[in-house]
């Protein structure tokens, strides 16, 4: 008689996996912001740091784009850990699928568990939409997959050393590099792991090589029910604000998917424009949504923000936007108190936002601060 293989009641409960509930937030059948059938793909050479590299936006520019990736120490040392992950040749799928469980909730539930396991702060599975697929790679090769489904990967980025920083300084690029390069080893595992068990899956994230990434994280954050489109044009969740970093694990593996939700953010994000406000290169936008590419969104000025960025020379990149936005708070019961109040009313949303703008959200927590400034010049470190 064959064995069948044992597991526990974890897998077909519906108990919380994870920290952050997000069955506490309304869902909804489809994203918050206007998507319409008209959304037409993307080639990913015609993103801001391609534009950056080929000269798009001017010769200053051009010159230092690759420079805020080495220019401070723990940054090049992230990045020297992480290209090797990038360049591992994907293991081929079993000849048959492994003697497990078949149904899709059983499934999903393994898979997210596993991402928790492999300390992933959110999972989530959302469909594949054709547009969320780069339709060229960065070495211009025309791209044509058909995963069904998307199985999205988030982790936060350190609170204690945002809270330290004041969004544009020298650490401000190592907490996304460091994120990097741990979602890189976490979307490869399971990509990996899910190919042994005879379904094929194709592990999405910043640093794969060649060409980068296959598909746009934002749509697929968006339907997952990971968060909603903010002012600064970044995918904002309830619990993270937009302090946090993504992978993508695609598959065959019969999924079931998540709704998207609906926390009342478009409503806070038109009367709070405390990002832009505080934006360094004026980049966000003041005013209104408007449709964009087919779907509805503030429309960022891409190339003041990369300009800013890249030429920053008071620290690595920029993140400023998320640093004051209202909604990076820490997991806390006071502040899930508000979380839950904000979701459910207008007037707490109003108050939220006044009082963010009187507890000054361009403070930096400076004894807090750990890491030392440093840069690199013609070879050697120097204090800056």
């Amino acid at each position: 008689m064959e064995k069948v293989v044992e597991f526990g009641s974890i897998l077909q409960n519906n108990k919380t996996l994870g920290i952050f509930n997000l069955n506490r937030i309304k869902r909804v059948e489809t994203p918050s912001n206007i998507i319409t059938n008209n959304v037409r793909r993307i080639d990913a050479r015609e993103n801001a740091f391609s534009k950056a590299i080929r000269g798009d936006y001017g010769p200053a520019v051009q010159k230092e784009a690759h420079r805020p990736s080495q220019k401070y120490p723990l940054n090049v040392s992230l990045t020297d850990i992480r290209q090797p992950v990038g360049t591992i040749i994907p293991n081929t799928v079993a000849g048959k699928i492994a003697p497990i469980p078949t149904d899709s909730y059983t499934l999903t539930r393994h898979i997210k568990r596993l991402g928790y396991f492999l300390t992933a702060d959110i999972m989530s599975v959302c469909n594949l939409p054709e547009y969320a697929v780069y339709s060229h790679d960065m070495q211009g090769h025309s791209i044509d997959i058909d995963y069904p489904f998307a199985i999205v990967i988030v982790m936060a980025k350190e609170y204690e050393t945002a809270a330290a920083s004041n969004g544009f300084d020298w650490i401000n690029t190592a907490l996304s590099y460091n994120l990097y390069l741990r979602l890189a080893v976490i979307s490869q595992t399971i990509a990996n792991y899910i190919r042994r068990l005879g379904y094929r899956a194709s592990a999405e994230h910043t640093g794969k090589a060649p060409g980068g990434p296959s598909v746009l994280f934002a749509p697929l954050l968006l339907w997952s029910g990971i968060g909603e489109v903010s002012r600064a044009g970044i995918i904002l969740n309830p619990y993270l604000g937009m302090n946090f970093k993504a992978a993508v694990v695609l598959t065959d593996m019969p999924l079931i998917t998540d709704k998207p939700i609906d926390f009342g953010l478009q409503d806070f994000c038109t009367n709070c424009r405390i990002c832009a406000e505080y934006c360094p290169g004026s980049a966000i936008s003041k005013g209104e949504k408007v449709m964009y590419n087919g779907y509805e969104t503030w429309k960022l000025d891409v190339q003041c923000c990369h300009t800013f960025r890249i030429l920053n020379q008071k620290g690595s990149y920029c993140g400023r936007c998320i640093k004051v936005c209202p909604w990076t708070k820490p997991n806390t019961r006071f502040h899930n108190i508000i979380r839950w109040s904000v979701q459910r009313s207008r007037l707490a949303r109003r108050i939220a936002i006044k009082t963010s703008k009187m507890l000054k959200p361009e403070k930096a927590m400076k004894e807090e601060k750990w890491w030392f400034d440093l840069e690199e010049v013609d070879g050697e470190l120097i204090v800056p």
